[in-house]
């Protein structure tokens, strides 16, 4: 039995017995030389748990971020797949609370989960197995059997993806492998709404963990998908709430354990793209006139948004093959969008080596060098499936040099997919931790027809997330945005004509 009821939750009291200090980083808030702002208005606690990292912000109305920890995510492997280790992720997020909760006066939560990811509870709240990593493969026969029953791309906008990227095939297989098993299971909680549950209690869905490539949801309808009825899937879903709502107050033995007040919200969440695409459309929401950009989120994934533009708009670009797809915004619209993982990219190209600074200066060498990275190199979608990586040219390998073309690949492919979802000349927003890399962001700008921005203040997840929770009763300011100078534009530009050309010739 996997422990996870609310009397195995062990929260009180909270434990020390946490993650170390070498897998958990804290950043330089300066709280401990301030005072404790215990008194005043509240402030939110964004739980944000990716597939690389989990983090706890602390963030206020105005959208700044007082505090943040950050945790390498834990993960489990069990006899049937690799999983995600929740109970030690609860448990750090619980002594973090208790530590947060000593400096500030948290009054809300909000959980924040990558997509591909659910929970499957009995009818008595028991959690059946552990949270599958969506990198872990599914058995070929399996994998076969749910490719023949899953929807039309023309009814999802949703790509076939491999492994369990598709959640409707990690559901698929634990259904048909067990099927006495699968009888057990009474609710299955978006990942988002898991956390939600393990910190409220209160079960319930949301429409951007449903829409985000699941094969679960049919955005033309505004319902679950062809799929999810026919199999008895849709009836486990706990509820439709939006992402702003309040699900319930923090389960008493959790407030208690951690020193927050009884009354301290937890909200229903969100997906972790929508999160950063949700800041700009909430703020459109509130002043229609505000310009909506196209969007490029980066972390281990690089996702490209295109809100304000209909799928139909952009219906011969947006192909399956090439991991393009459509999200579901908290409004429940649809959003073309095209992904890739960056992040895993750079780390194969660079072996490792992804913090080693590189200037405009350094990637102009790699471009005068002839040296190039041709995709693909992480086999998880992306622009060009069935491409196999490889590196060309390169005459000096150094970590410098490989740092410079691992940042060069990953600029060349955003700008792919970002073109596959809307027009050149339409607005960038760069957000996430590519957005304080100046080469990378210079690059964009060289590459595109129109004003590309980052975000100069704080994460567009957490700076989402927050807007959300105080989306009722605060409207998000306007975020610090900074242009991008283009430089360097016919050489770069020169440098994309001949890297396309180059696949053209492989």
């Amino acid at each position: 039995m996997v422990r996870n009821s609310l009397r195995d939750l062990s929260v009180a009291p909270v434990s020390e017995d946490v993650p170390s200090s070498e897998d958990c980083a804290i950043a330089d808030t300066g709280e401990a030389t301030k005072a404790p702002l215990t008194t005043g208005a509240g402030v939110c606690v964004v739980f944000d748990v990716g597939k690389t990292n989990a983090k706890l912000s602390v963030i206020d109305a105005n959208g700044q971020i007082l505090g943040r920890t950050t945790l390498k995510t834990p993960h489990l492997h069990t006899r049937l797949y690799a999983a995600f280790d929740v109970d030690t992720l609860f448990a750090w997020c619980l002594s973090e609370l208790k530590r947060l909760s000593q400096h500030y006066r948290i009054d809300r939560i909000m959980p924040v989960a990558h997509g591909a990811g659910c929970a499957f509870l009995s009818a008595d709240e028991q959690l059946l197995q552990p949270i599958q990593d969506y990198e872990a493969s599914i058995p070929l026969p399996y994998e076969r059997a749910y490719q023949r029953v899953r929807p039309a791309f023309e009814e999802t906008l949703s790509p076939l993806l491999p492994n369990g990227l598709n959640l409707g095939a990690q559901i698929f297989w634990h259904a048909r492998r067990d099927p006495k098993f699968f009888e057990r299971v009474r609710y299955i909680l978006s990942y988002a709404q898991y956390w939600t549950w393990r910190l409220s209690g209160v079960l319930c869905s949301e429409v951007t963990s449903l829409g985000c490539h699941t094969d679960l949801w049919n955005p033309g309808k505004g319902t679950f998908s062809s799929l999810a009825v026919s199999e008895g899937w849709a009836e486990r879903f706990a509820p439709l709430r939006s992402a702003w709502e309040k699900a319930g107050p923090l389960r008493p033995e959790i407030a208690e354990a951690v020193g927050l007040s009884p009354d301290c919200q937890v909200h229903v969440g969100l997906h972790d793209s929508n999160a950063a695409l949700a800041l700009v459309i909430a703020r459109h929401q509130h002043n229609e006139t505000a310009a909506l950009p196209v969007i490029l989120t980066t972390g281990t994934w690089y996702v490209a948004m295109a809100p304000g533009i209909a799928p139909a708009a952009v219906s011969e670009s947006l192909r399956p093959d090439r991991d393009c797809l459509v999200n579901i915004d908290v409004y429940g619209r649809a959003v073309p969008c095209a992904r890739f993982m960056g992040g895993r990219a750079l780390e194969l190209i660079t072996n490792g080596h992804v913090d080693v600074p590189v200037t405009l200066d350094n990637v102009i060498e790699v471009i005068q060098s002839g040296a190039m990275a041709l995709p693909s190199f992480v086999d998880a979608g992306g622009p060009f499936p069935g491409r196999r990586g490889e590196i060309i040219g390169l005459q000096t390998d150094t970590p410098q040099t490989r740092a410079a073309l691992g940042l060069l690949y990953v600029a060349l492919i955003a700008v792919t997919s970002l073109d596959m979802i809307a027009p050149a000349d339409r607005p960038l927003l760069i957000e996430g931790p590519a957005a304080h890399n100046a080469a990378f962001c210079t690059l964009l700008a060289a590459m595109r027809d129109a004003p590309v921005l980052v975000c100069e203040t704080s994460s567009g997840v957490t700076r989402g997330a927050g807007a959300m929770a105080f989306f009722t009763d605060h409207v998000a300011p306007a975020p610090a945005y900074k242009l991008v100078d283009p430089k360097c534009v016919e050489e770069i530009r020169a440098y994309r004509a001949a890297w396309l050309k180059a696949m053209e010739n492989d």
